[in-house]
């Protein structure tokens, strides 16, 4: 009938035939039109709402987004893009060491250099992976109609998986190249468009160029040239090639020139031990639903569970879905019309070949490695549940325009209950981590180190410098260190390790940035204005047992010691404090002027100072006279740069325990501050944490220290009024161990 009635001219009978029955224009081919109308603009409204709720999860509340290592680097890099003149030919590591091409860096500086904020590149890659919704509407209906695109562009945009990698600033595919590909694909091989292919090979390029994983897609488009082959014509294959080959060269030219390092780790990495596994298949059906992803709030996931409905058995339903979505379309392809089958066909080669290639892995496979399968999942389950409910008999309502079988209107009441609670899984997540910044499975939010480096800022002034104080010194492989290198990077700045380092510089204005740490409190400040001044003893671990001299610290991985000597200092000043929900803070102090003797205070000063070839210069040090077996003997040293030494040489600094006859018992060697980070006119503090084992014979014993080049460890000599070596060990004072 709807065959028939397409084919009748809608011509409009002479005005004198009309009758008073006549009269109306309401034909059959008028209310199908208008019916149309009224379809077309309800599914625009849904479409809106769709792309509205999409953007709305990936772009809100920016701040709460993840900013770990990875995205902080990519941050940094796309910054020097933006503002530094870098061109790079390479991009982030993998995290098998193979480096990534650089077009995530390149997009990633496009916000940067609009807004010189990191939550402007948020910003991006959250309307990138929003339009990515509208984008999977758009093939759906192309591909497969209207309803298909519907559906599966509103389970795509709910997908809590979806949208938390959809907020993530890092060096992975971004579903709306992987949509462009598949649609370059379609156009070619089901359209017949043969210049598609052109367009598949250049979303190729853009697929590896952000990540790796791309490669995954080399297959997909071989295996289709090699199923189709009668539509491909030799000029754009050639063409495409060729376009590809440019976008690629500047990464193998470079990878050339510095001799493979990229790819030989590549052929490691596949060339590894290969063991089949399931974990691929599984990962691809979880990030179908939000199965798995209460592990984000790591420990705490039960307090994450219970602030939702146990609804997490509707995941099952979700991947059972799936599994019954791939069988239909496996058998779907043995019959329909060609266009149809070979759409299938390109769907399947999409889910399939990357969930077979890391089916036999040779390292751990990860859940994100399939975020280069979006949207295919729910462009499958969508083309089932359409094809189902159109033949479904039943009873029908009218609804817009048109009469809706029942199944149909309570299915999709089931879809919004559905979506409804995605929703909600992604917004518990956002409010959890929220309040929980420190669980280890998301990562701080950027809400509270922007914060952090804010306050920074605003201490420096227009002229002071920050020292980040943490664990760790060097932003390619330490969080915090990547964290503030991203969000200080038009400031100066520089890094040392609050284990083992303290520097002061020589400037009028010098600002701490330390953390997160512990807090006893959420002011950093001092109880009083003299906390623990009468006993500044620095000899000592910390003066955590001496309540008038109790840091504001509590233990956070050794670094204690040093950050309760700088809260400590005479002048030093508290600015204020960012305090993370859960006990965590972000300190910060300052310093004015350029009176640096209360950084000695308490040491016992050398009658002159020791200066080292290398140009530095021992100053004074802390010794407790007593330590007992099995406990920590505290040694600090006070050295000052006064002159640089040779770029390229980095030092390391040493204290040794000594027995009477001048053999080495126990030892600490540390570094924690480059040597390319340090600045004529430094002052540092440098602590040495020597351990004392319990089985050490009680009795005297002495303590050396010194410095040495590393990686070749050749001690540094220390100099005799003349300028001439004198040793290269320096003895401290003397200790006793004692039970």
């Amino acid at each position: 009938m709807r065959e028939a009635v397409a084919n009748i001219e809608p011509d409009r009978p002479p005005d004198c035939l009309q009758s008073a029955s006549a009269a109306s224009t309401d034909t059959e081919p008028d209310r199908l039109r208008s019916a149309s109308s009224v379809t077309e603009r309800v599914t625009w409204v849904l479409l809106i709402g769709i792309l509205g709720l999409a953007l709305l999860l990936r772009m809100g509340w920016p701040t709460l987004a993840e900013f770990k290592r990875d995205e902080a680097t990519v941050a940094r890099r796309a910054l020097a893009i933006a503002y530094e003149g870098s061109l790079p030919a390479k991009g982030v590591a993998t995290s098998t060491g193979t480096a990534n091409l650089p077009l995530t860096l390149y997009l990633s500086a496009i916000p940067l250099r609009l807004w010189r904020d990191v939550a402007a590149a948020v910003l991006f890659v959250g309307l990138l992976n929003g339009l990515a919704v509208w984008a999977c509407y758009a093939v759906g209906r192309a591909c497969f109609g209207r309803a298909v695109g519907l559906v599966a562009a509103f389970l795509f945009a709910v997908n809590p998986w979806a949208v938390l990698y959809g907020r993530k600033i890092w060096s992975q595919n971004l579903p709306l190249l992987t949509l462009g590909f598949f649609a370059a694909l379609h156009a070619t091989f089901v359209r017949g468009k043969r210049w598609g292919l052109v367009g598949a090979f250049v979303g190729l390029a853009a697929l590896i160029g952000v990540h790796l994983g791309g490669l995954a897609f080399v297959p997909v488009l071989l295996v289709s040239v090699l199923l189709y082959r009668k539509q491909v014509a030799w000029v754009p294959l050639l063409t495409g090639g060729l376009l590809f080959a440019v976008a690629v060269s500047p990464y193998v030219v470079h990878d050339a020139l510095h001799g493979w390092p990229s790819a030989r780790s590549f052929l490691q990495y596949t060339g590894g031990e290969a063991r089949f596994s399931w974990d691929a298949l599984r990962y691809a059906f979880h990030l179908v639903g939000s199965e798995g992803i209460y592990g984000i709030a790591g420990g705490l996931y039960p307090e994450y569970l219970a602030g939702l409905p146990n609804l997490w058995w509707f995941n099952w339903v979700m991947m059972g879905l799936l599994a019954l979505a791939l069988l239909y379309a496996l058998i779907r392809i043995a019959w329909g019309s060609v266009e149809r089958r070979r759409s299938l066909v390109l769907l399947l080669l999409w889910f399939a070949i990357p969930v077979l290639l890391q089916s036999r892995p040779t390292a751990p496979v990860e859940p994100h490695y399939f975020i280069l399968l979006y949207p295919v999942q729910f462009l499958f389950v969508a083309i089932m549940l359409v094809d189902l409910f159109a033949f479904v008999p039943g009873p029908t309502m009218h609804l817009v325009g048109r009469q809706v079988p029942l199944v149909a209107a309570a299915f999709s009441v089931i879809l919004l209950l559905w979506g409804s609670w995605q929703v909600a899984v992604s917004a518990r997540l956002l409010s959890f981590m929220q309040r929980h910044p420190t669980t280890g499975g998301y990562g701080i939010p950027l809400k509270y180190t922007r914060a952090a480096a804010r306050e920074a800022r605003q201490l420096a002034g227009s002229s002071g410098e920050i020292i980040v104080l943490s664990t760790g010194v060097n932003p390619a492989v330490d969080e915090t260190p990547a964290v503030f290198e991203a969000l200080l990077f038009d400031r100066p700045h520089r890094f040392a390790d609050a284990r083992w380092m303290l520097p002061v510089p020589d400037g009028s204005r010098s600002v701490y940035l330390a953390g997160p740490v512990e807090g006893g409190s959420a002011d950093f400040g001092r109880a009083s204005a003299d906390v623990g001044r009468a006993s500044a003893d620095v000899g000592h671990a910390s003066a955590a047992g001496d309540p008038d001299a109790q840091s504001t610290f509590a233990a956070s991985a050794g670094v204690e010691p040093i950050l309760h000597r700088v809260e400590t200092m005479e002048y030093t000043r508290a600015g204020a404090s960012v305090a993370l929900p859960d006990g965590w803070l972000y300190a910060l102090l300052y310093r004015d002027g350029t009176q640096r003797e209360d950084v000695l205070a308490g040491l016992s000063r050398f009658p002159e100072e020791i200066r080292f070839a290398n140009g530095t210069a021992f100053l004074g040090y802390g010794l407790a006279e007593t330590v007992s077996p099995g406990g920590t003997l505290e040694v600090w040293v006070a050295w000052w740069v006064r002159s640089l030494p040779p770029a390229g040489v980095e030092y390391h600094f040493f204290a040794h325990l000594m027995d009477e006859e001048d053999v080495l018992r126990s030892q600490c060697d540390v570094a924690g501050f480059p040597t390319a980070s340090w600045r004529a006119g430094d002052l540092v503090l440098s602590r040495f944490p020597i351990p004392i084992h319990s089985d050490l014979p009680t009795g005297s014993y002495h303590v050396v220290a010194g410095q040495y080049t590393y990686p070749d460890v050749a001690n540094v000599s220390f100099l005799d009024a003349a300028g001439n070596p004198a040793g290269d060990r320096l003895t401290l004072g003397e200790v006793s161990v004692t039970r």
